[in-house]
């Protein structure tokens, strides 16, 4: 394949895959922000950040963390930037993980969205309960931050595959070659 035109593809497929990363955004993003009051809504927008992380570098997986949690801020009715800050660092962590020693499977995905579900939502309650002592019994946590981090937990799946889709269609171009055998070498 020619390298100008191998490099034309490779730019045209990172602006595709980043405009579906945040088209994945926008609708996680306008789920939490739209869904029923009464349900626990999972928090989408970590999980789909921990996703992108998992395939991407790792200066771009935490400018994408620091987005989504901004945009979890503002979801949550929280003080802006503290989960911009925990998203951030959850997702270079993560991209770190995955770039040096982790595998690209679904249980390693799941074992590093729970851990980062864990932090954020034990940040959040300590910040915003514990701290104050609004929930000396423990009743806000069992009933409010347990069931969005188990729903949390279930919807990376889905995310999980939509990224990895992304990835594989719109990733980096891979050539394979096929070497031919010569009897005209001389070995010594």
């Amino acid at each position: 394949m020619n390298i100008d035109l191998k490099r034309k593809k490779e730019k045209r497929n990172n602006i595709i895959r980043w405009l579906l990363y945040f088209l994945l955004l926008a609708i996680s993003y306008i789920y939490m922000t739209t869904a029923p009051i009464t349900l626990r809504t999972p928090l989408f927008l970590l999980s789909t950040a921990m996703c992108v992380s998992m395939f991407e570098e790792p200066f771009d997986s935490a400018v994408f963390g620091c987005v989504a949690g901004l945009l979890l801020d503002t979801a949550q009715g929280t003080m802006i930037g503290l989960n911009g800050i925990i998203v951030l660092w959850c997702c270079l962590m993560s991209s770190l993980l995955f770039h040096f020693f982790l595998r690209r499977y679904i249980v390693s995905i799941i074992l590093v969205n729970l851990a980062a579900v864990f932090i954020q939502g034990m940040i959040h309650y300590f910040f915003y309960y514990a701290i104050w002592e609004y929930d000396p019994s423990g009743k806000i946590f069992t009933e409010k931050f347990l069931p969005v981090m188990i729903y949390t937990e279930i919807a990376v799946f889905p995310l999980f595959l939509l990224t990895r889709f992304m990835v594989k269609h719109f990733g980096v171009i891979v050539e394979s070659y096929i070497e031919e055998q010569s009897d005209d070498i001389v070995r010594e």
